[in-house]
């Protein structure tokens, strides 16, 4: 199984783009998208447009799989899945979580690994913007059955 380090072999904006699936949480509630699907492409794209030009930091936050589990039941939470193993620092992940907030002007991406939310995360300085873009499109998005 072989990895990919986003910063040695992929622009950021490249690295999101090789997500094979996005679940889209909100309040609780979640709906999965493959890839090529319309609701991926609107996810994608609104990302995409936000990261432009945003920059990794060094990230303090560590997650903890209960409590990141428990704060999904509110909210707005999108994560990218990859169809193979990813690792970025020496840092191992199968998915990265975020929690989308209008107001914030950059984020924690949160690494599932086995299966478990935990570990160090990465952040995203978004260069002056925020993520009212997206949340606005995941918000836009209706949940269908």
């Amino acid at each position: 199984m072989s990895t990919i380090n986003f910063l040695q072999d992929y622009r950021l904006y490249d690295f999101f783009t090789n997500s094979n699936k996005i679940t889209l949480f909100k309040d609780g509630e979640n709906r999965v998208y493959e890839k090529d699907t319309d609701e991926f492409n609107e996810i994608m794209s609104a990302f995409t447009d936000m990261i432009y030009n945003s920059f990794e930091m060094p990230a303090y936050g560590v997650s903890l799989h209960n409590e990141t589990v428990k704060a999904m039941q509110n909210g707005i939470w999108i994560k990218f899945e990859f169809p193979e193993e990813q690792t970025h620092n020496e840092m191992p992940f199968n998915a990265l979580l975020i929690n989308v907030v209008p107001d914030y002007e950059g984020f924690n991406l949160i690494r599932e690994i086995d299966g478990e939310y935990k570990g160090r995360c990465y952040y995203l300085n978004l260069e002056n913007k925020d993520m009212s873009g997206l949340y606005s499109t995941c918000e836009n998005i209706k949940f269908k059955d």
